[in-house]
Order: C-alpha cells, then structure tokens, then sequence
C-alpha cells in the first residue's frame, strides 16, 4: 500500500573545518538538480538538514534563509557569500623559498614555480599548488584566519610542569573562535525556530556532551510537548533522562558553535541549558565568567565538535526523524526518506593513489580514514534490518492463514528482547515490527581524491583553495548524480544525458540569483556528459 506522503529529501552534512566549502559547490549543483523535478513551486528542496561541525553551520546558514526569505531561491547564493566572506590571502612571503625573487617584490605565482621547478628535479618534493595549501596552513595556525579564528593564547602545562623544549611536550596554540561565530551571524539570523505545519525545513545539529560523553541533537523543531528541547543521559533506574537543554524559541548561534568547537585547538562550548533569549551578549558572558571563577557550571554544559562521535550523522536523522513522526505528528503513516550524503573525506581509489611515507601525508591519510564517511555500514546494516522486517510479516501472514489466532501470536510478540530502546527499556518483538520508513533513495556525493591534498587541510581558508573546493564540489556532484541516473535506469545512458540537459536548461531559465558560479556550472555539467560513459 503507498503512503499518503510522498518521501521528504534530508541532506546529510560532515565535518571537515575549511573543507566545508565543497559542500557549497555540490549544495549548488544539488539545488538545481533537484528544482528541475518539482512543479510546486513552495515544495522544498530539502525537508530535514542534518549537520555536524562546518556541516553544521552550512546547514544553519541554509536553514536560516528559508525561513528569513520563505523560499529557496537564493539559498545557494547565500552559502557561496559566507565561504566568500570567510576566506581570506594568508602572507606566504616569509616561507622557503622567501629569498628567491629579491631585491624584487615578492609573487605568489613565482613563489610557487621555484616548488614546481623542484618537484620536477625531485618528484618527493611538493608541487608548488600543494606547497601553496601546506605553507597557508602554516601562517593560519601562526597568525590566525581573521573571520574563523584568531590565536588566543600559549597554554603551558601546570599539570606536569611539561612545558621545557622537548619532543612532545604539553605546550599547544589555543585559538577563539568567536570571529567564526560572528561570521555566521552575518548570513544566519537566529534564533533558527522552523516548523512542519509552516512547510519549513528542519535543522539538526550534532555535539557532544563532553561529560555525558553522549551525542545531542539539537532540533529547531518542537518536540510532542509543543516546546524545543534535547534531552539525552538516560537513567535506568530512575526511568527519565538526566540532562535537558532547553531552547524553546530556537537554536541559537551557540548551539551552533557546539557542534564546531574542536577538542584542543578551541576551548570548550559553553551551552546555557536553558537558553535566556532576554539576555544581552554581555550579560550571558558576564554569568558564564562568574560560573567558572567559582567552579559551579549549573547553568551551562560543556561541548565538543559533533565530529568526535558522529561525523556523519545519518543515524541520529533516522532516529529523530523516526521520533518526530511518532511522537508529534502521525505515527501511522511516517514519510520515507530520500538522502543526499555529501561526503568531504575521500576515500581514494585503490592504487589510484600511492600511499606516501613522508609525516604530513601519513596524517593526512590517518585523518581521511578518521573523519570518513562510516553510512555504508550504516546502510547496510538498515536493509538487513529492512529484510528481517519483511520475512517477519510474511511469515505472520502465514500463521494467520495456517490458522494461528491474534491471541497465539500476541503471546509470542509480547515477549521481551535481548535489546533494549535508546532509552535503556527492554523491547519487546513487536517493537522489531514497528517500522515506520524506509530509506528509499542513498546518494553518496564523495570528494575526489587530491595529490595536492595536505594534513592540515581543515583550517586552509585561502581563496584559491575555497574556490578550488567549490568548484570540485560541483564537478563531483554532477558526475554522481549522473552515474546514479545511469545505474539506476538499468544503465540507459539516455536518461542520464536528458538529465544533464534539463539540469543545464534549468540553470538558463533562472531569471534571478545568478552569480560567478553559474557558468562554471553549466560547463560542469557539459563535462559530465564526455565523462558519461565511463562513469
């Protein structure tokens, strides 16, 4: 039997600092793909946005829009002008090889063609575009990135007394990321407060409680009881939840730093657990400082980046999304779901790329497999559950025809399971068969994999390196997108090249929100068509 509901698209946004701006360009391309489809002009591009980290602030800058402008149109836009706005040219003239054009004045471009002529005599050496992100990195972690971070301070070890020259020692760079924060409030206007009845997206954001050691997802939609709230640290004895955030007329920008405070290089997020919207900037600042000094936080929590736990957060959209329609709106009849994964972490092809020794790349290499997207587990794991489900009715079925009576069957469906609900309660099996949505289409938009990719490439918010990310974005996507529309269509390469071409007409029609990006898109799009048979 169909649903009543036709299934909501979600995004699904990770983690990755600077490298965020990818998610920009395929957001772009995604945009357009999307709108292509729909005759309803008010239908949204996406139901339910999920981010963790950068994938978090993305996600609020977009979900802010919608519900500032109530449309989507623009929506693009919006995010390229942050990643614009935040990037800046870091200094590189003090780096090797900083004596090479003197007394003239100093050029990037010839700076980088000392490296490229090395690279040429040595091939272990850097190319000059890798030494150009690896030497940007330098001078932000040095110096700062004036619109995401700025240096703080020097913290020295009191602990172990640990801070004498010496490899390692417990001496590290702490940074503030209240210009990061200020940033956002330029192109997200809080507090972020949408709803299912209005038709406006939803927004989750993920962190971590770092004493709880558990994942919060903070919602800007109301839970059963009409308000905002997060609550999380489940006691099995006393039956309730220990910790509740409350934030009943929105997220705010706080929330939206907790899910982007990195362990180490940031302090921690201070989260009011119940947010005063009366309260000046000043004045919440004020409180917070006089809660530490006298070591009593009771009215705040402490958070870390989502990305600790939850990179990807496709789990914790399934369960709130699960939770929503069971507990708010109507548990019979719950939407699929549509995915769009976009992930910043490649993979990188088997023996597409050599496996490099040297220190900077070893990083790299550990970070990717850290930080990379974990849903074709998550995936897998769901249509096994999917098929369980399945084979459990069918075979309900059958004893009902071969003569099993509800009451023999309740018997057996009542009986308590192995497993538990998140909440620590022992389920029963007909808790199992209470399945509410499928996962009806998966698409896994991955960054391709860089020979000029660096370790540190999270805090690179160079210009040429966002640009380059943004325009990677949509080359990405729209091969993805291509290559699903091909699969998909028992490899109809047909289908594929009529989706490009209306994908290309509908990017043409727009009368309005038209930026720099656009052409590029369109050439993009072109590009994908050659590469079509190979995908």
């Amino acid at each position: 039997m169909s649903k009543e509901k036709p299934p909501h698209r979600a995004l699904v946004l990770q983690g990755g600092g600077a490298i965020g701006a990818y998610e920009a360009g395929v957001f772009k391309v995604l945009y357009f793909w999307i709108k292509k489809d729909i005759r309803n002009k008010n239908e949204n591009i996406f139901d339910v946005v999920a981010g963790t980290s950068i994938g978090a602030i993305n996600g609020a800058i977009l979900v802010s829009y919608v519900q500032e402008k109530g449309t989507w149109e623009g929506a693009p836009e919006r995010l390229s002008k942050f990643w614009e706005y935040i990037s800046s040219t870091p200094d590189l003239s003090n780096w090797w090889p900083f004596w090479f054009n003197w007394p003239y004045p100093w050029s990037e471009n010839s700076w980088m063609k000392v490296w490229d002529e090395r690279h040429t005599i040595n091939p272990s050496a850097a190319t000059g575009e890798a030494a150009r992100r690896f030497y940007s990195t330098k001078e932000y972690i040095l110096s700062g990135a004036p619109k995401v971070f700025s240096k703080e301070k020097i913290v020295y070890d009191n602990k172990f007394f640990n801070d004498f020259p010496s490899i390692p020692n417990n001496t590290w760079f702490r940074y503030d990321n209240r210009p990061l924060k200020e940033s956002i409030k330029q192109y997200a206007k809080f507090p972020i407060a949408t709803s299912f009845d209005k038709k406006q997206p939803r927004l989750i954001i993920i962190t971590v409680d770092v004493e709880e050691a558990e994942i919060v997802a903070f919602d800007s939609y109301v839970k059963k009881d009409g308000h905002r709230n997060s609550e999380y640290g489940y006691d099995e004895k006393k039956k309730e939840y220990i910790q509740k955030m409350e934030y009943d007329d929105g997220l705010m920008a706080e929330h939206i730093i907790a899910s982007a405070s990195v362990p180490v290089h940031y302090d921690y997020a201070f989260v009011p657990i119940k947010y005063d919207y009366t309260k000046s900037e000043e004045e919440k600042e004020t409180k917070l400082k006089e809660d530490l000094q006298q070591d009593n936080l009771k009215s705040h929590r402490r958070f870390w980046d989502g990305g600790i736990l939850s990179n990807t957060p496709l789990r914790e959209l399934i369960q709130v999304h699960q939770d929503y329609w069971k507990e708010v709106e109507d548990a019979e009849n719950v939407p699929d779901l549509e995915v769009y994964v976009i992930d910043v972490w490649p993979w990188m092809e088997k023996g597409k790329y050599p496996i490099s020794s040297d220190y900077d790349s070893v990083i790299n290499r550990k970070n990717e497999l850290t930080y990379q997207d974990k849903t074709p587990y998550d995936e897998k794991v769901a249509n096994i559950v999917s098929d369980y489900y399945d084979l459990a009715n069918v075979l309900l079925d059958l004893a009902r025809k071969k003569g099993a009576t509800n009451t023999d069957l309740n018997e057996i469906l009542t009986r308590q399971t192995k497993s538990a609900h998140r909440t620590g309660e022992k389920r029963r099996y007909h808790d199992l068969l209470d399945k509410r949505f499928d996962i009806t289409k998966l698409i896994r938009i991955e960054r391709s994999g860089d020979t000029d990719d660096i370790s540190n490439k999270w805090c690179d918010f160079s210009s040429d390196t966002i640009s380059k990310l943004f325009k990677q974005g949509m080359d990405d996507a729209l091969q993805s997108l291509a290559k699903y529309a091909k699969e998909h269509n028992k490899k109809n390469i047909q289908v594929a090249y009529d989706q490009l071409n209306t994908f290309i007409n509908e990017i043409n029609s727009q009368k309005s929100g038209q930026d720099s990006y656009n052409h590029y898109l369109i050439e993009a799009a072109k590009k994908a068509m050659l590469q079509l048979p190979d995908l």
